[in-house]
């Protein structure tokens, strides 16, 4: 068990006991304050759906499809099918996306919608209702909205139709997964490609001759002479594919019933991580601590102290190499540093004008508008910052939707992993509550969702904890 040594280590230590102590009590306390008690207390109604007139309007149109299917012999013909298999197409885009190119992504989440629809047409089958659908649904339908009316459609269009294509991939992966087999399958295929992609980074690293390192502030890290980006184009990108990924391999290692699985996992969790590093980006850094800290304390509190007296152990056991790039952090004598606090300045400026309506996703709308309000005329393809890029990209009432679907979907993990009994569910539900705060952790210093590929890998994560979620809830108000 994965508390054991803490159990133990308390029991030795008169001082961590007297801590464990303070912990319980305060644990005890938080637990009976009615903001904690509020903000656990989520439910899922289906009810809610069947009453809608959205949801009568929209199954009314399914059945629709229905009959029409029936008497041109189109359900017959799809029996068996892997066209009606959601899951399969929606784990093919999950696991491949850092393989394939964005436009064949696109092309196999299009065919996960048409599986979707087919399923629920042929074999008459009924959506689950998720309280963060909702949200994700109003969030594209935003960016539609914000593409259509865009300072440049042109220059918004092609990523409008990504942003909203992939956002609703949610909705394929929140449905589709429905058993605890499904989910485990998707976890192991998506830490089994993380391995590949490692393995590839490791040949860039032993081959930096024949690949572009462009990514190196040579004046003040001469030790670092390049940076890993694997398939992925870019060092902070691979890094952020990681933290949504390594959560899960970490899930599978705690909870593996045999030794073959939990040394595999640990083999692809290694090499992610050693992969990670090897990008040197220092906001994907915080985002691991961070992401680390939350799968521990989630799982046992009193983690919560071997992880102060871990990070003040860490400046001891660091290569310089790393440390030297935490040090850096707020350093603006860095380039890379000053670079985005410029960004952001500019970014803030322009959306003193343009903060209701956006200007509509894409680089090419925000390079229309944002050198008008540059500083030091340092010209950018985007914000930096994940959260200032929506904001930018859709206005104040984007902004305030994406904020919402976080907020919710903290709010129905959290009370999953409060109520959730089986060890196995559990851990992954905390391993994508962490790698969801990892990620946010990096959005604070870039914009995340830059790539489509690790935009829709993150729909993906919140889709499937959504769905372990929704199992677990499930379960509870049914006792």
């Amino acid at each position: 068990m994965i508390t054991s040594f803490v159990k133990r280590a308390i029991h030795e230590s008169k001082v961590l006991g007297a801590l464990d102590r303070l912990y319980v009590y305060l644990g005890k306390q938080a637990q009976q304050s009615h903001i904690i008690q509020w903000f656990l207390a989520v439910r899922e109604d289906p009810a809610d759906t069947q009453r809608s007139i959205f949801s009568k309007l929209f199954y009314g149109i399914l059945g629709i499809f229905g009959t029409l299917f029936e008497k041109i012999g189109l359900s017959r013909l799809l029996e068996g099918s892997i066209l009606k298999e959601p899951f399969l197409w929606g784990a093919l885009a999950m696991a491949l996306a850092p393989l394939l190119p964005t436009m064949a992504v696109l092309a196999i989440v299009m065919i996960s919608f048409v599986a979707l629809f087919l399923q629920l047409v042929c074999e008459k089958k009924r959506m689950t209702y998720q309280v963060l659908t909702k949200y994700v649904l109003l969030y594209a339908f935003v960016y539609l909205f914000a593409t259509i009316f865009s300072v440049s459609l042109q220059d918004s269009l092609l990523g409008g139709i990504l942003s909203v294509a992939f956002t609703l991939f949610f909705v394929v992966i929140s449905q589709s997964v429905d058993s605890k087999k499904k989910a485990d399958i998707l976890v192991r295929a998506l830490i089994i490609i993380g391995a590949l992609v490692s393995v590839y980074g490791f040949y860039q690293y032993m081959h930096q001759d024949q690949f572009s390192g462009q990514w190196v502030d040579a004046d003040m890290f001469s030790s670092i002479t390049f940076r890993v980006y694997s398939t992925l184009e870019n060092p902070n990108v691979l890094g952020e594919y990681f933290l949504l990924v390594l959560p899960f391999a970490a899930s599978i290692f705690l909870t593996a019933k045999n030794k073959a699985d939990r040394f595999v996992s640990f083999i692809c969790g290694c090499a992610m991580l050693v992969c990670l590093v090897l990008t040197y980006s220092r906001g994907c850094y915080l985002g691991l601590l961070v992401s680390a800290a939350a799968f521990l304390v989630l799982i046992d509190r009193r983690f919560l102290l071997l992880g102060i007296l871990g990070l003040l152990a860490l400046p001891f056991v660091l290569p310089d190499t790393i440390l030297n790039r935490f040090l850096s952090i707020g350093n603006m004598e860095d380039s890379s540093t000053s670079y985005r606090v410029y960004i952001w300045m500019g970014t803030l400026a322009m959306l003193k004008d343009y903060w209701f309506s956006g200007i509509g996703p894409g680089i090419g709308a925000f390079n229309k508008v944002y050198p008008f309000y540059a500083y030091h005329s340092v010209s950018a393809p985007h914000s930096h910052n994940l959260f200032l890029q929506i904001f930018c990209d859709a206005g104040v009432i984007g902004f305030m939707v994406f904020a919402s679907i976080i907020w919710m979907f903290y709010r129905l993990g959290f009370r999953a992993v409060s109520v959730e009994k089986n060890w196995r569910e559990k851990i992954h539900l905390i391993a994508g509550i962490s790698a969801i705060s990892g990620f946010m952790v990096q959005s604070l210093t870039d914009y995340t969702f830059y790539n489509y590929r690790v935009m829709l890998l993150f729909w993906a994560v919140l889709g499937l904890t959504a769905a372990l979620a929704h199992m677990c809830m499930h379960r509870e108000e049914g006792k």
